[in-house]
């Protein structure tokens, strides 16, 4: 490994995009918020506003049976498109009388698709380890591995059938259900659309965060449900898209989008399990649990580990701000985010963000 590829963070190449110019002016009037996917063509940004200027490529490429490494992997950002998406945020913040808007939107927007790639690569690590345990014994690695993120593609931006892509749910889940200050920003990322509303089913899988939030077996449910998808290469690996299709035409689509989730767990957790069924055991409590796959609940790095590989004209601000020499960044960030948009906790009270006691409140 290089001098390059060690460091924390890496300059790419500028990408030609449309965006600010250098010195990320924020106080360029604001235009749409994030109701719609606004992305450049030269963006590889994921499918949801959030995230639309962040996306996450693998440590190892798969081809003809084998791995090789990938230059490129990390985090992805492309600043001009952070510099629009901040900047959209900055103007909502205003509207609500949020003093240093552009600096706060700037900070919201970054840890957000920060922490939500960050998923992604607890995801690919897991796999990527099993894969090359697999190759050691076998010599070669199961064809079916690479199809997944060929079909992935193909439907990420389709309007109902990506709803069983739930790998972005938990990765918006894992956003929320993060113990420290950053998850206790959530109500912030609601309110400014970087994490949907959770009846928002237009934005897909991204919106389906709260159940697998808040539920650990579910999001262990959906978690064995991404494993097989990536090992079979199938994108509905246990047949449950007829019975989804099936729901929306008796309830239309927002009957449909709740319904993803809970066939999920039907499928990974059935009522009644035979005998000699070897997938899942009893445990103490009685309760069957599914026992083929782990979770995805730490990944082969820490988060400021991961390479963070940063595009276009506003990369020097970016590295600035979400760098190695900057000494804020991320307790001091975090910190300064989570005591603008929350309420004074109570003294002698344990910062727990799903606490009953709890609550939540944006003030100026």
């Amino acid at each position: 490994m290089n001098n390059r590829e060690s460091s924390l963070l890496a300059v790419q190449p500028t990408v030609p995009i449309t965006g600010f110019s250098r010195g990320f002016n924020m106080n360029l009037k604001p235009v749409p918020r994030l109701d719609s996917k606004e992305a450049s063509p030269e963006s590889q940004g994921e499918n949801d506003p959030g995230v639309r200027c962040f996306w996450y490529s693998p440590m190892m490429i798969i081809s003809d049976g084998k791995m090789k490494k990938n230059e490129d992997w990390g985090i992805h950002v492309e600043s001009d498109c952070l510099a629009e998406l901040s900047a959209v945020v900055a103007g909502q913040m205003e509207e609500d009388g949020v003093v240093n808007a552009e600096y706060l939107a700037m900070d919201l927007c970054f840890l957000f698709g920060f922490d939500h790639e960050y998923f992604h690569h607890c995801t690919d690590s897991a796999l990527t380890s099993h894969l090359q345990r697999i190759f050691e014994v076998e010599g070669s690695i199961p064809e079916e591995s690479k199809i997944y993120s060929t079909e992935y593609s193909k439907l990420i931006d389709k309007e109902k059938k990506n709803w069983i892509l739930v790998e972005e749910t938990l990765a918006n889940a894992h956003v929320v259900r993060d113990p420290t200050r950053l998850g206790g920003l959530r109500e912030a990322f609601l309110r400014y659309g970087l994490l949907p509303q959770p009846d928002d089913w237009k934005r897909g899988p991204y919106a389906l965060w709260d159940r697998a939030a808040f539920d650990p077996r579910v999001f262990n449910a959906l978690c064995h449900f991404v494993w097989l998808q990536y090992l079979t290469g199938k994108v509905d690996p246990c047949d449950i898209w007829s019975k989804i299709e099936q729901i929306c035409d008796e309830g239309g689509n927002d009957a449909g989008f709740e319904a993803v989730v809970n066939e999920i767990v039907q499928a990974v957790y059935p009522e009644e399990i035979e005998k000699d069924d070897l997938t899942h055991v009893m445990n103490r409590d009685g309760a069957s649990i599914p026992i083929s796959f782990g979770g995805f609940q730490q990944g082969l790095l820490r988060r400021l580990e991961v390479p963070l590989r940063v595009h276009g004209s506003q990369s020097t601000i970016i590295l600035e701000r979400y760098g190695m020499d900057n000494p804020e960044w991320p307790y001091g960030i975090i910190e300064g985010l989570y005591s603008h948009f929350r309420i004074a906790e109570v003294p002698n009270e344990s910062d727990d963000p799903f606490g009953d006691d709890d609550d939540f409140e944006l003030i100026p």
